[in-house]
């Protein structure tokens, strides 16, 4: 009996397609669901995505270290993690070539893993630069350029994860805020980086919680860009699934063509697994389907990566995941909610970039 019951357990968790339903990676887990005061809110339309599937094309790196022991800026794969991550400068300057400006709300979502072991609380993390345009950003220092700016160091080490915001180009104290949480990084664990800019306004959040809240980080009313840098004594920054998305109008119930749609429902991938961060969309398109009268149709869509039919399989599947998630986190009926999914027949951008990709993987709902 113990033997059926060993096999029972192991089919259940088998991949069927491109699907996966292993139970420990459930969204209600008892980790995932401390997510569920997760007060960020995604931006709507994606501007700029790399998953370092195929290179760094997209991107200007500068290392400044050109020591032999130090291993260059690359592309690798973490034991435990999912698809390709880009392993930082030890002490260098990169951004995405593309992105000139950036908008006057953003949003700014990755995936960020450290070799903490290699980390020093002394040194820099990833600092991320919301600077000035006029920067020349080839030359970036992030001690000494005089551009209005505000910069986010996210840094874990053994023993302490700090969030701190400075300022460069500034009269009085030069750190804004600052936010330390003893042993807070999970070692060996991917966290979720998340910040939003609305106006002058900046929020930086490192996995569930908030670590800056900062109304007036960006006083001066002037066009930003993004430059991101590292300074580390050890040599152990990666990260993943790099996406920059601005506002678009807030949606908050059925638009005039009868439907409500997001990208900010994410899964793992290849799979029906929702990833914790969902939780605020998730939340919004409850709100939205309790104000709608009638039946909804919940839709997955997904971009062209893969056959037509596992993608078609996939959509379907992953709609179902979202219906269930719905019904037991916020208490709706389900005779209410019917799900269908149209895989990567259904396009809203082209399948040809990483941007038109990320805004094409999206969930809809549609008003019958």
């Amino acid at each position: 009996m113990k033997v059926l019951k060993l096999v029972f357990l192991f089919a259940s968790i088998i991949s069927v397609g491109q699907t996966l339903y292993a139970q420990e990676d459930d969204i209600n887990s008892a980790e995932n669901k401390i997510y569920s005061n997760f007060d960020f809110i995604a931006g709507t339309k994606t501007i700029f995505y790399d998953d370092f599937t195929t290179d760094l094309s997209n991107w200007k790196i500068i290392e400044f270290d050109q020591s032999e022991e130090v291993e260059p800026p690359q592309i690798k794969k973490i034991s435990g993690e999912n698809g390709n991550w880009f392993k930082t400068p030890r002490r260098g300057v990169f951004y995405p070539i593309n992105l000139k400006e950036l908008p006057e709300k953003f949003t700014i979502e990755f995936d960020m893993w450290a070799d903490v072991g290699k980390m020093s609380e002394m040194e820099s993390g990833l600092i991320l630069s919301i600077v000035g345009n006029k920067v020349i950003k080839n030359e970036y220092s992030t001690a000494f350029d005089e551009n209005p700016q505000v910069q986010i160091d996210i840094h874990p080490s053994e023993e302490l994860l700090y969030c701190q915001a400075t300022k460069e180009n500034f009269d009085g104290e030069r750190v804004l805020d600052r936010r330390d949480i003893k042993k807070g990084w999970k070692v060996g664990k991917s966290h979720r980086i998340s910040i939003s800019r609305d106006g002058s306004h900046v929020k930086v959040y490192v996995g569930e919680k908030k670590f800056i809240d900062l109304s007036n980080a960006l006083p001066v009313k002037t066009n930003y860009t993004l430059v991101l840098a590292t300074n580390m004594w050890g040599d152990g920054i990666y990260f993943s699934n790099f996406k920059i998305s601005r506002f678009e109008p807030a949606v908050t119930k059925i638009d005039d063509k009868n439907k409500f749609v997001t990208n900010a429902i994410y899964f793992n991938y290849n799979s029906t697994v929702i990833k914790p961060e969902s939780w605020p969309a998730l939340k919004q398109a409850a709100e939205v389907i309790k104000l709608t009268d009638g039946k909804v149709v919940i839709i997955g869509h997904t971009d062209s990566d893969g056959n037509d039919a596992d993608n078609l399989t996939l959509s379907i599947k992953r709609a179902e995941s979202v219906k269930t998630f719905l019904i037991k986190n916020f208490q709706l009926d389900g005779a209410k909610l019917m799900t269908d999914g149209k895989g990567e027949s259904q396009p809203v951008e082209s399948n040809k970039t990483a941007e038109g990709r990320a805004n094409n993987r999206r969930v809809e709902f549609v008003k019958m």
